[in-house]
């Protein structure tokens, strides 16, 4: 199939500020696709779960560039759903952006193997540098879909603007994490990735984890991670449950 017959489908796109995470507070358009193989317990996008729904844009490569150069705005989130899927041609859309241009912030859910060097190299993209960035999530207990969390194989990829998310809900969720980053601590110093603690809305007291972190802040430091506290900014500006914004 020739790229400008390839059409995905999209819930929307619009310019906001990021919410969360490194790019918290700067202006982005985000680009959110439909369909997703995980069923998180606290998704808040459930809308975006099926991608055969009439309602979504069913958009070529190029009629999504158009969409996002009205913005007027370089800075780019393709998020879900889940946009990584494998064996689903949502999953090149922003290497197509990267090649056209943007820079781009991919928010995946963990379970989906990040890009190999060949699939990099097809759009031409020999070093991804500020160019294209990851926000890995690392799935916790509270979401029901821990089991499907991919580690190594995924955190090998990742470099110094890359980040991983943990949602949290409790302390079980809390434990879940360190157990992880104690596992993995070597590769994620080693590539300097931004480690990020976000409550689940209305799930847990921000203050808990505030706690927890100053708790294993030495932990931390004497092994060069970088961890911080990450709130959805976009939910206390407006409703939780608005879209688009």
């Amino acid at each position: 199939m020739k790229k400008e017959d390839i059409k995905i489908p999209v819930v929307e796109i619009f310019k906001s500020v990021s919410g969360e995470g490194i790019s918290a507070g700067e202006v982005v358009v985000f680009v959110r696709v439909a369909g997703c193989n995980l069923r998180c317990s606290y998704c808040d996008t459930k809308y975006s779960y099926n991608q055969n729904l009439e309602e979504y844009q069913y958009l070529t490569y190029e009629e999504i560039r158009e969409r996002i150069n009205k913005f007027n705005c370089n800075e780019v989130i393709c998020t879900g759903g889940e946009p990584l899927e494998r064996d689903q041609v949502k999953r090149y859309l922003p290497l197509y952006l990267v090649e056209q241009g943007f820079k781009v912030r991919i928010e995946t859910n963990g379970s989906c193997q990040l890009y190999s060097k060949q699939e990099l190299s097809e759009f031409k993209i020999n070093s991804r540098d500020s160019d294209l960035n990851y926000t890995l999530d690392i799935k916790s207990p509270s979401s029901k879909m821990s089991d499907n969390n991919i580690f190594m194989d995924n955190f090998i990829k990742l470099e110094s603007n890359d980040e991983l998310k943990f949602v949290v809900g409790d302390n079980k969720d809390l434990e879940y994490a360190l157990a992880v980053i104690e596992k993995y601590k070597d590769i994620l110093a080693q590539r300097q990735v931004v480690i990020n603690f976000s409550p689940i809305f209305e799930a847990i007291e921000v203050d808990k984890i505030v706690e927890f972190l100053k708790q294993e802040s030495l932990f931390f430091t004497k092994n060069n991670l970088k961890v911080r506290l990450s709130l959805q900014l976009h939910k206390f500006i407006w409703p939780p449950e608005a879209r688009g914004v």
